[in-house]
């Protein structure tokens, strides 16, 4: 009755989002189930095409990776416990030109098109936030240019 109980669990979850295999594990732990009862759950899930790990980081990246850099996008998937070389494929299919279309998307939803504060301070500060965000100096250094064209651009 117990792995009837956990497998339905373990569905209930997965029809609120998508969760990787170590997230089902760990709602599963500290619901008290057994360890044999979580192994034998979770190749059920597997079975039956509910757990795919590499779909949900495709999708992860797919949907959060307009407004995040590569560095956030894969620290979120690290977190959710996918593997490392999922992640790797899924990041290799982010090309440089997606992360700066992305890192200009974020910049504009942040300052506008065409900013009207151009000092180094609001420079500084919006590549503070690009960085949080994940993007590398590599993305933000053409966003700053653009947004900022005639203003002067800082390599540090």
């Amino acid at each position: 009755m117990e792995e009837e109980r956990a497998r339905s669990y373990a569905v209930w979850l997965l029809s609120q989002q998508a969760r990787t295999e170590k997230e089902i594990r760990e709602k599963l732990a500290r619901k008290e189930c057994d360890e044999a009862v979580v192994e034998s759950v979770m190749e059920a899930l597997r079975r039956w095409g509910y757990i795919d790990d590499a779909g949900l980081a495709a999708n992860w990246v797919a949907s959060r990776g307009k407004t995040r850099g590569r560095r956030a996008l894969a620290f979120e998937l690290r977190r959710k416990g996918i593997e490392s070389e999922t992640l790797k494929e899924t990041m290799e299919a982010r090309t440089d030109e997606i992360e700066a279309d992305a890192c200009r998307a974020a910049a504009v939803r942040k300052v506008s098109a065409s900013p009207t504060d151009r000092s180094r301070e609001a420079q500084a500060k919006l590549a503070a936030f690009l960085q949080r965000r994940g993007f590398g100096w590599d993305a933000i250094k053409p966003t700053l240019r653009a947004l900022y064209t005639d203003a002067e651009i800082d390599d540090e």
